[in-house]
């Protein structure tokens, strides 16, 4: 791994996400912006167990909050997305594991500088299902007392919520930002299937 970049005032937090059941732990910081820590070559710092991030990152690691860690997991995401049906109503469980793994994925982008990609998540159709999404938490500050949302979903968001993610999801496989694992069945490379649509229909 390249030299890491000592020079970094963000607030860090670990963060860990599983994909094809292996997880992985990367630093997430805030300053100004949301991103992914990076060492000197643009590359992700990241470790299959805190004990060894905290090894890559030195004396840098005191600077991080290890007691507020987070953790998604993109198996379930996928089983998330796959599971929506027009006109069902989403639970509680379902919206935040979609929001926050739609949060992620938009923090890896900006990371890797990918503009274009967060732009496309931006269309009128994905705009309605992020705001579903939200108030489908049920927020103190969003939902009045004694209240519940669960959002129903059209044919149209559904279709573009899974053709988005598949392409998001894909394109960080590509570029090695999410690890593969040995799984059968679960491989991605140019001359087999496609995994995540092999998973999501649309």
């Amino acid at each position: 791994m390249g030299e890491l970049l000592s020079e970094n005032k963000a607030e860090m937090y670990p963060y860990a996400y599983i994909f094809q059941k292996r997880k992985t732990v990367l630093i997430w910081q805030t300053n100004g912006e949301d991103t992914f820590r990076l060492d000197s070559e643009n590359r992700l710092i990241s470790a299959q167990t805190v004990e060894e991030l905290k090894r890559i990152l030195g004396k840098d690691a005191d600077s991080v909050e290890w007691s507020e860690s987070a953790e998604i997991s993109f198996d379930k995401f996928r089983t998330a997305l796959r599971n929506l049906r027009h006109d069902r109503a989403s639970s509680e469980k379902t919206c935040s594991l979609l929001l926050d793994g739609w949060n992620f994925l938009e923090d890896m982008a900006r990371t890797f500088g990918l503009d274009s990609e967060t732009e496309k998540l931006r269309t009128p159709s994905l705009n309605r299902a992020y705001d579903k999404l939200l108030y489908g938490n049920n927020l103190p500050p969003m939902t009045p007392e004694g209240r519940s949302y669960h959002p129903l979903w059209t044919s149209e968001e559904i279709s573009a919520l899974r053709k988005a993610f598949k392409r998001i999801l894909n394109l960080f496989i590509k570029k090695g930002a999410f690890k593969e694992a040995s799984v059968p069945g679960c491989s991605i490379s140019q001359d087999k299937p496609d995994w995540f649509e092999s998973h999501i229909t649309v």
